[in-house]
């Protein structure tokens, strides 16, 4: 079953329900997940810069009232972390910043940690990570799982090697190099998420693991959409799967969400349609306008 969630007119503040696990996609890979006491972002970035700036190689600035407007959005109830899954520039670019505006950690590889000092961070607010570490926020364990990126620039992977020196913005897309690539197993009392946000794989990742939902990156998963899910959403057992990472992030999150180019986003249904062991819920579009909160896991 394929169920669209469509965007609603509601005030620029975010409605949440009195208990459970909510979640809001935030354009691209982001995710802001909380539980109205403890919460966390995943990869913010509602810069957003177009894809002629992109691809000039013209310097990428953060738009510091953005974020400021975002960060005051998601102060209530708030975050305790900025988890970064990999240091490209749609990713990385505003992450230090929604992290210095609450004063909470930018959690990452060592590349994000590198675009953390040249952001200016204390170093109290920088967390480096590794591949099988984990960090507790309220009820959330959050723990860093080793994944790889999907080939999604004319078969191969854009910005590869890592930041090795301080990244002081604005620089252009090809500073934010990609670093180690994360996957983020999230577990609560009320339930188990994966944010799988780039679509890549490495064989054997998920090896007992299980997890009730995951956020499926599927913009540049390459020709074989069937491995891609096999190795990934079926190992997990997952049961819903949110799509994230298929809108054009070269857009403003005020303009109306169109697709990134090369999604092949009916390929995509065709082939997951043939798994009867998951249902596909895509997220409610949202922008700095307009936006809700959704269930991940029911208090009930």
């Amino acid at each position: 079953m394929i169920i669209f969630m469509r965007e609603k007119n509601i005030p620029p503040e975010i409605n949440f329900k009195k208990d459970g696990v909510q979640y809001c996609w935030l354009g691209t890979a982001g995710v802001y997940i909380c539980d109205g006491k403890n919460g966390f972002v995943i990869d913010p970035y509602v810069s957003r810069h177009g894809m002629a700036r992109v691809f000039l190689g013209l310097p990428l600035k953060p738009e510091l009232c953005l974020i400021k407007q975002w960060a005051d959005v998601l102060g209530n109830p708030g975050y305790d972390a900025v988890l970064v899954s990999h240091s490209h520039f749609d990713h990385l670019l505003d992450a230090p910043f929604f992290a210095l505006e609450r004063g909470v950690p930018l959690t990452g590889s060592s590349s994000t940690a590198m675009a953390g000092r040249g952001y200016g961070l204390d170093r109290a607010l920088i967390d480096e990570v590794r591949p099988g570490d984990s960090r507790a926020y309220g009820d959330f364990t959050v723990t860093f799982i080793e994944s790889a990126h999907g080939p999604a620039f004319a078969g191969r992977i854009p910005y590869p090697g890592a930041i090795g020196a301080p990244l002081v913005p604005p620089r252009p897309a090809t500073a934010y190099r990609l670093g180690t690539t994360f996957s983020f197993l999230v577990e609560h009392p009320l339930g188990t998420a994966v944010h799988h946000g780039s679509a890549g794989f490495i064989k054997g990742m998920y090896d007992g693991i299980r997890a009730d939902k995951i956020f499926l990156g599927i913009a540049g998963r390459g020709g074989n959409t069937a491995e891609y899910i096999e190795n990934v959403v079926i190992p997990l057992q997952a049961r819903t799967v949110i799509p994230v990472h298929f809108d054009n992030f070269f857009r403003p999150l005020n303009a109306p969400m169109k697709y990134v180019p090369g999604l092949h986003l009916k390929e995509f249904l065709e082939t997951a349609s043939r798994y009867n062991s998951f249902d596909i819920v895509f997220p409610p579009f949202v922008s700095s306008s307009s936006f809700e909160a959704q269930t991940l896991f029911s208090g009930n």
